[in-house]
């Protein structure tokens, strides 16, 4: 995590109040030094919100209600600095949140940063927990105060340049709470205008190469491999006969008995942008069944239980595709073809 740029705000709100006079900002005026603690802070909120991001999708683009897309906008194009647009949007996060009742005084904090050759910017809000600290002079014990990262439950973190192209989804969040919709986080992505990302295609494509990618690493053998990929196929394709969504959660069960959480865990450690609850989409989970393809003018496509049975077989010696038993007419239709009296 290289941070370029990084501000933290206060929005001062008190439980059970509503109404824009009973919030009141607490702007910073100058970015944070970029030191080590603010380092640290920056992975350790990163380390968090990669097992806890669930949700995908775009930012909306209705000019007259969307207002952070446009501060967005604006900044990245270099008409506002990055205090500017951080000023911006806490005005819109205040108002999102003194329409709720529930919410409290929280931190909301901005960083701009580089990882993995992705230009990102990350917000999240932080709130404030007491605790007992020490003195170290006189070793008495005193009031403290620190950030309470292991409760972050409003963050958002945007892909720039997948945003800048439009290449979807470039933005993920948390959706955390009494229920993912509850009203103590729904304001946050109301302020940020949060769109989910509900493609089916998608999100069944990016759930089969996690699957597979975590057979490798559990180093499971082909047989198990098999096993499971027909164990989610049959998954999906009962979810799309009920008209009932796909939930990561109970696949991961599903996949892994012994460690239920195992696959979750590994897809949000590793950044795989599937949603918790998707839309299966046939198109990709009939692939986990059914193998085609086509190259040059030969159009290919068998069972996968036909390569179990072994009646369709790959030979790496000679790198040629095997049929076995076929239907004597293509055999006799093969050998007229070749010239070859029938």
């Amino acid at each position: 995590m290289n941070i370029q740029e990084a501000i933290i705000h206060g929005v001062i709100k008190e439980k059970d109040t509503s109404g824009i006079e009973n919030v009141e900002i607490k702007p910073r005026l100058k970015p944070l030094l970029i030191d080590e603690r603010l380092k640290k802070l920056g992975y350790e909120i990163l380390k968090l919100y990669g097992k806890l991001a669930n949700g995908y999708g775009t930012l909306g683009d209705d000019a007259d209600v969307d207002r952070f897309p446009k501060y967005m906008e604006t900044y990245v194009d270099g008409q506002t600095d990055f205090i500017q647009f951080s000023q911006n949007t806490i005005k819109v996060i205040a108002e999102t949140m003194s329409q709720q009742r529930l919410t409290t005084t929280s931190y909301p904090i901005f960083f701009r940063y580089s990882n993995l050759g992705c230009d990102w910017l990350l917000i999240a809000v932080l709130k404030l927990k007491e605790g007992v600290g020490i003195d170290e002079s006189t070793l008495d014990l005193n009031d403290s105060l620190s950030f309470d990262i292991s409760d972050l439950r409003e963050a958002a973190r945007i892909n720039i340049e997948k945003w800048k192209g439009d290449e979807q989804p470039y933005l993920s969040f948390i959706k955390r709470g009494a229920g993912s919709d509850s009203e103590s986080s729904r304001y946050f992505r109301n302020a940020l205008s949060c769109l989910d990302y509900t493609d089916a295609k998608h999100n069944t494509d990016v759930a089969v190469k996690a699957m597979d990618d975590y057979f490798e690493y559990k180093q499971y053998d082909a047989k198990t491999r098999q096993e499971l990929r027909s164990r989610m196929y049959d998954y999906c394709k009962e979810k799309k006969d009920k008209d009932e969504p796909v939930n990561l959660i109970s696949l991961s069960s599903m996949l892994n008995d012994q460690e239920p959480a195992s696959f979750r865990d590994f897809v949000r450690e590793n950044d795989y942008e599937v949603s918790d609850t998707f839309s299966p989409s046939p198109q990709s989970y009939k692939k986990l069944q059914r193998i085609s393809k086509r190259f040059g003018t030969i159009n290919l496509g068998f069972d996968v239980a036909d390569i179990v049975s072994e009646r369709i077989y790959y030979n790496k010696d000679d790198g040629s595709i095997v049929v076995r038993n076929p239907p004597a007419e293509l055999v006799h239709d093969i050998k007229t073809a070749q010239g070859v009296d029938t």
